[in-house]
């Protein structure tokens, strides 16, 4: 899809969005931070990720991934009064961090795979930063097999 897909507003939440699988990769990653070379870019990380650690913080119990799971599902995926771009763009990353938090449960089973962990890591920042980008420029960002479950998924 060229530019001009969506508007300024669909655009900014479509990206938005990408943040919450943003904060699971590096919660996934954390490993990286011993690693001088990658510290600039995890603090720069950490500053866009200010908003979902805050807003996860004030949810008691830990219980904050799965509640905002459940109001991104329930009153944006579900909603067809939101914009397809939006709904879309929700549940897409919805799906990262499913993938990304059941990796990270197999992963803590086996301390031994902490690199691939890291790996696994690294990939899943730059998918987040890939489709915030397409977002911000009105483009679906398209990640092999996710886009095409989410797309079959979500009513138009």
């Amino acid at each position: 899809m060229g530019s001009g897909y969506a508007d300024y507003k669909d655009r900014f939440f479509g990206a938005v969005v990408y943040l919450f699988a943003l904060y699971d990769a590096v919660v996934l990653g954390a490993a990286l931070l011993t690693i001088p070379a990658l510290r600039p870019l995890f603090q720069l990380i950490q500053i866009l990720l200010l908003p979902i650690s805050w807003l996860y913080g004030l949810i008691p119990l830990g219980l904050g991934s799965l509640i905002v799971f459940f109001v991104l599902y329930l009153a944006v995926v579900q909603n067809n009064n939101i914009s397809f771009f939006i709904r879309f763009s929700a549940m897409q990353s919805i799906l990262l961090g499913i993938a990304l938090s059941l990796i990270q449960i197999i992963l803590q089973t086996l301390p031994a795979l902490v690199l691939v962990g890291s790996v696994i890591s690294l990939v899943a920042i730059g998918v987040c930063f890939y489709c915030m980008v397409q977002c911000l420029l009105g483009r679906r960002p398209e990640i092999p097999s996710f886009s095409d479950f989410v797309y079959n998924f979500i009513s138009r």
